[in-house]
């Protein structure tokens, strides 16, 4: 294919008849970008050949395509990210909009609360997310959080929908607001406002006095 990597079709079918291939050899089908790209994840590897593997003993089944999370830890921070950055979304032909917002990763009042930085990015004109981006302690479920932007992104879901998610909570673990769904208000009101700039989810001296001022 264009990117060097082997052309293959949902199928995991190369161009020659009766030859699959799956894994970092192969294009991925990108669901946002609705292309084939280069993208050489272990769990989309297992993905593609689970399918590889049925399809060659007469199965019927498609790569449902990939969005690009992954997740990294660097000594005490995780790092992860889902689907476009601003860049990849405006190169994409999309008009991106990111915020980021800085929180905890649960009520600041329950001891061993950490900050998470999250990016989103949103289509200014149709409301669609397009990506996310986590950084934080690696206890503070980072990888959880981008797994529920990663589960938007497959579906196709807008960035407001995200406030409609039934998401658990419990002090030690969360808010009633999950931090997803802040960053998806604080995306919400940059686009009615035009504030497209970083947002802070809460004022910094409550973060650095560890107060939150919202119901429990």
């Amino acid at each position: 294919g264009p990117s060097g990597a082997i052309r293959v079709t949902q199928r995991m079918e190369t161009t020659i008849p009766g030859i699959g291939a799956a894994g970092d050899c192969v294009e991925t089908w990108h669901r946002i970008l609705q292309r084939p790209v280069y993208l050489p994840l272990g769990t989309t590897a297992h993905k593609q050949g689970r399918v590889a593997g049925e399809n060659a003993v007469g199965g019927e089944r498609s790569f449902a395509g990939s969005v690009g999370s992954q997740t990294v830890k660097v000594f005490e921070l995780a790092i992860a990210r889902t689907g476009l950055c601003e860049a990849e979304a405006r190169t994409a032909g999309f008009d991106p909009v990111t915020i980021e917002i800085e929180t905890w990763d649960h009520k600041a009042y329950y001891p061993g609360a950490h900050k998470l930085r999250i990016r989103v990015t949103g289509d200014r004109r149709t409301g669609r997310l397009l990506g996310a981006q986590i950084l934080g302690h690696w206890r503070s479920e980072v990888s959880k959080r981008i797994d529920v932007f990663a589960a938007a992104l497959f579906h196709g879901m807008g960035v407001e929908d995200l406030n409609d998610l039934d998401l658990s909570y419990t002090p030690p673990f969360s808010s009633p607001w999950d931090p997803v769904q802040m960053g998806a208000q604080a995306w919400m009101s940059a686009v009615k406002t035009g504030a497209d700039k970083s947002f802070t989810a809460d004022r910094p001296t409550n973060l650095e006095k560890g107060t939150q001022h919202e119901s429990p």
